[in-house]
């Protein structure tokens, strides 16, 4: 989930305008409300509806349950639709990003802005040069990880099985849609091509009745991002040794 104060870049730039360096300055007004939905969860889990803080009663309530064979094949598939719908919908995210209303921040960066060329493999990363930089990608992934399965534990996990009791079948239509509204505050021009997977994952939930599904479609869903991130590092490594090589011999 994207941080809806951050929809019209004011957390951002003001972070940015004190010295914060972009990467620090995006990454963590993105996640660290996100990070706060598990303990949050956790909390209300307990106090609200008076769990019991072992990992038993947690993994119970919130739906932690074992994938089966079956339940693997269902999630490949839907990783598949996720990837192939936002593929066929990314044009409608860049017609959408040049109405003035719903564009991105200008100092959002491709891939993340539409608008912007991207090229790989990429050379830097919110402005952190992709150098045979594994620090960042082994700093960025879990991180990334994290504030998923912390989204996950927060609306498929917590909220999910509420809404079934309240909407019956369609729940993942609504927690889905609710979902995608927060995000629209943050990502307006992506609203059309993020709806898929923003259904997707609280469908796999709800059909498999396990939270890891959900968090297995939004994970590897996202993991392009890792790859372009790998490419970068390993490219920008070898193209740096490259250099030294020839500034060598010369």
């Amino acid at each position: 989930m994207f941080c809806v104060h951050d929809s019209k870049g004011y957390g951002t730039p003001k972070l940015v305008s004190r010295g914060v360096p972009l990467v620090y300055a995006f990454w963590s007004w993105l996640w660290l409300p996100v990070i706060i939905l598990l303990p949050l969860s956790i909390v209300f889990f307990v106090t609200i509806e008076g769990g019991a803080f072992n990992w038993i009663d947690v993994a119970e309530r919130f739906r932690l349950n074992p994938l089966t064979k079956d339940d693997w094949l269902w999630i490949g598939i839907a990783i598949i639709a996720t990837i192939v719908l936002d593929q066929i919908l990314e044009p409608v995210g860049k017609m959408l990003a040049r109405v003035k209303v719903l564009s991105p921040p200008a100092y959002l960066p491709a891939p993340f802005n539409p608008l912007k060329k991207f090229s790989i493999p990429p050379k830097d990363f919110f402005g952190v040069p992709l150098k045979g930089n594994w620090k960042l990608l082994l700093l960025f992934v879990p991180l990334h990880i994290l504030a998923m399965f912390s989204e996950e534990m927060m609306w498929r996990g917590f909220l999910l099985p509420i809404q079934e009791n309240m909407f019956g079948d369609f729940a993942w239509v609504v927690n889905g849609l609710l979902w995608a509204w927060l995000l629209y505050m943050a990502l307006k021009w992506h609203f059309i091509g993020m709806l898929p997977s923003m259904l997707i994952a609280p469908f796999m939930a709800q059909y498999t009745g396990s939270t890891w599904a959900s968090l297995a479609v939004h994970a590897i869903g996202n993991s392009p991002l890792w790859v372009i991130l790998l490419i970068g590092v390993i490219g920008s490594s070898q193209g740096l040794n490259k250099e030294k090589r020839s500034s060598n011999k010369a």
